[in-house]
């Protein structure tokens, strides 16, 4: 996070018009651009083979050149109807259906990767919810 990567997350309280939302959506103009692997969906670090996605490890292992492109870190909003699949992802049906092969539909988490999750009125969301987002920070 801004403070120290090695922290799982912050949480931000107040009372309501203090300006949360706000100071946590101009963040993302005050940190520095990440590099990433250009077209990765989980906006892997090309200097940390550990948190890579399967698809760009395999690049890595074939001795392919990594695209790579400078941006700025990406704020995700978690809406408070979600669900858990839209959160960690699933089985992309419509690729299963139209190609017959197996693939990953990155959720939120994903998007989110090395950049900010923004989660507005965490007691609204069903527990199981809280319960999945809770063990991501803590990976």
């Amino acid at each position: 996070n801004v403070i120290d990567p090695k922290i799982g997350g912050v949480m931000i309280m107040g009372d309501r018009g203090t300006g949360k939302s706000t100071t946590v959506r101009s963040l993302v103009d005050l940190l520095p651009e990440i590099q990433v692997v250009d077209g990765d969906p989980f906006n892997s670090d090309p200097e940390d083979p550990e948190s890579m996605g399967m698809e760009v490890r395999e690049k890595i292992i074939n001795g392919e050149e990594l695209p790579l492109v400078t941006t700025k870190i990406n704020m995700v909003d978690l809406p408070l109807g979600a669900t858990e699949d839209r959160v960690c992802g699933t089985i992309d049906i419509e690729k299963a259906l139209t190609e017959g092969v197996k693939a990953f539909e990155p959720g939120l988490l994903a998007k989110a990767n090395r950049g900010i999750l923004y989660v507005d009125e965490v007691n609204l969301l069903d527990d199981h919810l809280v319960d999945v987002l809770l063990d991501s920070a803590a990976s």
